[in-house]
């Protein structure tokens, strides 16, 4: 894992939106509304989102800032029942170096991957309605 590529927010900001029931595949694993919250703030500050989608894990975010993609993994607190308030956003790439066949070789892509972690880090800080902010070196739930 990358160390400090985890970021946990706790906020009342993101409620489950109407027909999110409909969409999620695994009970519980709500996020639209933030995933929606991404999609618009990151382009502003030079993230492509591209599209976000449900997985049975949670939703996914592409990212892309013109010289690296990855996705953002989201994720509600799986023991919240009603609406969630706690979430965990993870970088797709948890390794430090990937393998790239273009170079055919590995090469570490943990500070590409942390540069878009500290801008969703960012915009969360920027956001008085996001109450909590804070970074781990692995999933914190």
């Amino acid at each position: 894992m990358i160390p400090n590529s985890c970021i946990a927010i706790k906020t009342k900001k993101f409620p489950i939106l109407e027909g999110e029931e409909d969409e999620i595949i695994n009970e519980g694993m709500y996020g639209k509304a933030l995933c929606m919250y991404l999609e618009e703030r990151l382009p502003k500050a030079g993230i492509e989102v591209p599209s976000f989608f449900c997985e049975d894990w949670g939703w996914w975010i592409d990212v892309n800032n013109g010289e690296y993609k990855m996705g953002l993994c989201v994720y509600s607190h799986p023991d919240e029942d009603s609406q969630p308030e706690s979430y965990a956003i993870m970088p797709s790439e948890q390794n430090a170096k990937k393998w790239s066949w273009s170079k055919f070789k590995k090469v570490d892509v943990s500070n590409s991957t942390l540069k878009i972690m500290n801008v969703v880090e960012e915009i969360f800080q920027c956001d008085s309605k996001i109450e909590n902010v804070s970074r781990h070196d692995d999933y914190p739930f």
